[in-house]
């Protein structure tokens, strides 16, 4: 028998890290995996496909994608969109098998849509469909600085809550599920430090998928037409984020009550710590199944959301209190992800790129 490792919720999809989620296998028996989801926002919407692999010291990295799948859409008016394969991007990408459909495609609130993907063995399969129910406006954004009990008795663990405010529907169902997204903050080094004193460079701007990546969902049956005032997202402070700015990304979603019901159980078992108070381990079934053998197991789940893009900006002189002592960076902030060249590997010709030292284009901080 072997074991397969199966990552249920990917970075770049649904905007969580989690623990390997372990299937029991027959044989050498690989087991389709399919990830990710379309919203109502017009952009390339990417859906991920692999296979499982044997556990052992050979099962490292991602699962191994599929790239020669024909993929599409389809929605209960007969309307049909192909999703092409994506090519790498760059000679070190290693993730393969993601498809994207066209950059202008958007889902229209109110329609059902299932995924479908034919495999080069002649396989086909296809979700159960999923509807779009319309996700509240957001009236504000705020944050606020948190501090909670870490594994270190001696310090604290402190970040940062996002919180909406938005009025919930009444006399409606509805699920909410918020992604956080890459999200780009200042970093400010201390070059003059180092013990090569350098003259460059104290500020510049990094990219990251915030930290810890949680699965966050919630279902109103609690709070059914009530205004909330809700934590959507939460940043650890390791030092480094809230030494100036941060500015964060979320996507405001509706989903499914199927989608909702997987993804909380995607939280709950990847949240386990080994207490006597753990729910017991669950099969995490998604909506994926083989048109020709309905018993064959596929992982992983599709959905279709309505999307509210949400920005805040998280400026350190706004917060109540940051980590303390924040990280020192004692060499030019262009190298923070390669300092001294320690992070190189000469031998496929790998060097980390160097931070900006302009923020993005889009880069605007409220002045107050």
């Amino acid at each position: 028998m072997y074991r397969s490792v199966f990552w249920v919720i990917i970075v770049f999809l649904f905007g969580t890290c989690v623990d390997p989620y372990e299937v029991e296998t027959a044989g050498e028996n690989r087991i389709l995996t399919v990830e990710g989801f379309i919203t109502t926002v017009p952009k390339a919407h990417v859906i991920r496909l692999s296979f499982t692999k044997p556990f052992g010291p050979e099962a490292t990295g991602p699962n191994p994608g599929i790239i020669t799948a024909k993929v599409y859409l389809k929605d209960n008016l007969g309307n049909t969109e192909i999703l092409n394969v994506k090519a790498p991007r760059d000679n070190f990408d290693n993730v393969r098998g993601f498809y994207e459909t066209s950059e202008d495609f958007a889902a229209v609130v109110g329609r059902t849509y299932t995924l479908h993907v034919e495999l080069q063995d002649g396989k086909r399969f296809q979700s159960f469909p999923e509807l779009v129910s319309p996700v509240p406006e957001v009236d504000s954004l705020t944050y606020r600085a948190v501090r909670s009990a870490s594994a270190d008795p001696l310090n604290d663990e402190v970040g940062v809550e996002l919180l909406a405010h938005f009025q919930d529907p009444e006399n409606e169902k509805n699920n909410y599920y918020w992604k956080p997204l890459e999200s780009d903050f200042v970093i400010v080094a201390e070059p003059q430090l180092h013990r090569n004193v350098k003259d460059c460079c104290e500020v510049c701007y990094h990219r990251e998928m915030p930290f810890p990546l949680n699965v966050n969902t919630v279902s109103d049956i609690d709070f059914n037409g009530l205004y909330q005032r809700r934590v959507i997202a939460y940043v650890q402070d390791n030092g480094v984020r809230f030494k100036d700015t941060y500015r964060l990304d979320v996507q405001h979603l509706s989903v499914s009550d199927e989608a909702h019901r997987f993804l909380k159980l995607v939280s709950q078992q990847t949240n386990l710590t080994g207490s006597v108070f753990d729910p017991p381990p669950a099969n995490i079934r998604g909506n994926m199944i083989n048109i020709d053998d309905p018993d064959e197991q596929v992982l992983g789940y599709f959905f279709a959301s309505d999307e509210r893009f949400l920005r805040t900006y998280i400026q350190k002189s706004k917060l109540e209190f940051v980590r303390i002592p924040a990280t020192i960076i004692p060499f030019d902030c262009q190298e923070y992800l390669d300092p001294d060249g320690k992070n190189q590997d000469p031998r496929i010709g790998y060097i980390p790129p160097p931070l900006p030292l302009d923020p993005p284009d889009d880069w605007n901080p409220p002045s107050d």
